[in-house]
């Protein structure tokens, strides 16, 4: 019984010295900075579980997102944070760019389309107007296509083109 109340008071000792939102973003930050990037990915996870929708939660799953995707080259763990963070904070101005990174990896580094093409449809729905609304449709309209065959004009084949010239052009 002793054992039991000696373990409970260490759990109260070891939940009230738990840091608070603030200090977990803030060591993830400096973590981030310094280039100890699955140090900040920790410290930006755990503020996100345990603060799930405040303002540093918002704040770290962003920074998240972006240090899987730029930093980690973790594309599925970015596209995973992309998502949570749409899904969490729907009526944050970031929103609508998180919905289209989503798509953007699921096309350029995932290549799997259908997915791709399900965020960027999403995406129009429901942000028509967003500054990345053409993009969005631009990517649907190259979806599958190598570069360069998305940026290569049409080839057109007239009458004219395939006529042969009979004079020789003149000398002056």
């Amino acid at each position: 019984m002793k054992s039991f109340y000696i373990l409970l008071v260490l759990i109260f000792f070891s939940s009230c010295s738990r840091k608070s939102d603030i200090d977990l973003y803030t060591e993830g930050k400096i973590a981030e900075e310094s280039k100890s990037f699955q140090e900040a990915a920790e410290l930006y996870e755990e503020a996100v579980s345990r603060f799930a929708t405040s303002a540093y939660a918002e704040s770290s799953l962003l920074r998240l997102a972006f240090m899987y995707n730029n930093d980690l080259k973790d594309a599925r763990k970015a596209i995973n944070a992309y998502q949570r963070f749409y899904e969490t904070f729907s009526t944050s101005g970031q929103a609508p760019t998180m919905l289209f990174l989503a798509g953007f990896i699921y096309n350029n580094e995932l290549h799997v389309l259908d997915s791709a093409k399900m965020m960027y449809e999403i995406f129009l729905q429901k942000f028509p107007e967003h500054e990345l609304a053409p993009s969005a449709k631009f990517e649907l309209e190259t979806l599958g296509k190598e570069p360069n065959q998305a940026f290569a004009p049409p080839v057109v084949i007239s009458e004219k083109s395939e006529t042969k010239q009979t004079s020789k052009p003149s000398k002056k």
